[in-house]
């Protein structure tokens, strides 16, 4: 909110929000929302960012918080992948680098870009570091390895193995107890088995971003901002889709669209976490576990 001067009357908060919001879903460039709203290019600007903190500062914990267990477990029972809470995956924002440290943002895809990684049930670091370096240096990671994250850990037992609840990673995340990944190479029907129904349960991330990504278009093309401000715009259409999302607002069928396949992980053990021995074979004993379940209860 701005205050009236005798100079001019301050643009009403109402139209501050609407600029916002514009630029966070469409992928027009300042100069032509500016010539939207009439006003000027560096007005539009300095809103665009006033307008993401305030959200980032009042709504971030609010609308991006983790759900109560049940209804996790409830939304991805569909899958029929047991004793499930969700499924994690990163995506590459593009943005436009710091002078002098365009290589710490340099991704493999040859572009410059942050790595918004995100955990979503069924309803930023920069883009040089792999998505399980971002997941081992989160919050989720260090929680869920200390059982924490879920009130009372509750465990699911099969063929004397206890099961955690369970986070679904494609093959770039290590192997853990309570983050499953597939099999990287079947070798009997049992780990084929497995693997079908783990990639129709993990879709689930896949179809949030690329819904977001459809709503929100400026997350599909380069960010102009400066560093320190790319993570408040991209907390801002996150913010903005979990509403959209809870509201049930459709988006438009020639919007919807996943990530291209290029933004995939290739599934292999590229980084573990430096998971120890013992770690290693209890993340396997679940996982094995798992797929026996998998092939016994679910065809």
């Amino acid at each position: 909110m701005r205050r009236d001067t005798v100079m001019r009357s301050a643009i009403p908060v109402e139209e501050r929000v609407a600029i916002g919001v514009y630029f966070l879903a469409s992928c027009s460039c300042y100069r032509t929302i500016a010539l939207v709203f009439q006003k000027g290019s560096s007005t539009v600007a300095s809103i665009v960012i006033e307008v993401c903190l305030a959200m980032e500062h009042v709504l971030l914990k609010e609308e991006v918080r983790l759900p109560e267990f049940n209804k996790m477990t409830s939304s991805m029972k569909i899958f029929r992948f047991p004793h499930t809470i969700g499924c994690i995956d990163g995506t590459h924002i593009p943005i436009s680098p710091p002078k002098l440290q365009g290589a710490a943002y340099f991704n493999r895809k040859s572009f410059h870009s942050v790595l918004l990684q995100a955990a979503c049930d069924g309803d930023g670091h920069s883009g040089v570091n792999h998505d399980a370096h971002v997941f081992r240096s989160s919050m989720l990671f260090s929680r869920m390895e200390e059982g924490t994250l879920i009130p009372g850990s509750p465990l699911f037992t099969y063929a004397g193995v206890s099961i955690p609840p369970i986070i679904l990673g494609d093959g770039a995340y290590p192997l853990c107890k309570w983050l499953m990944k597939p099999f990287a190479v079947p070798r009997n029907d049992r780990e084929r088995h497995y693997n079908k129904i783990f990639n129709r349960s993990r879709c689930v991330v896949e179809r949030a971003f690329g819904c977001m990504k459809a709503r929100f278009r400026r997350l599909s093309v380069r960010i102009e901002a400066h560093i320190e401000n790319v993570n408040s715009i991209i907390a801002s259409a996150v913010i903005l889709h979990n509403i959209c999302e809870r509201e049930n607002h459709d988006i438009p069928d020639e919007e919807q669209h996943l990530r291209s396949q290029a933004d995939f992980q290739d599934g292999s053990d590229i980084y573990d976490c430096n998971r120890s021995g013992t770690a290693r074979a209890e993340a396997e004993a679940v996982r094995n576990a798992i797929s026996e379940y998998l092939l016994t209860h679910v065809k």
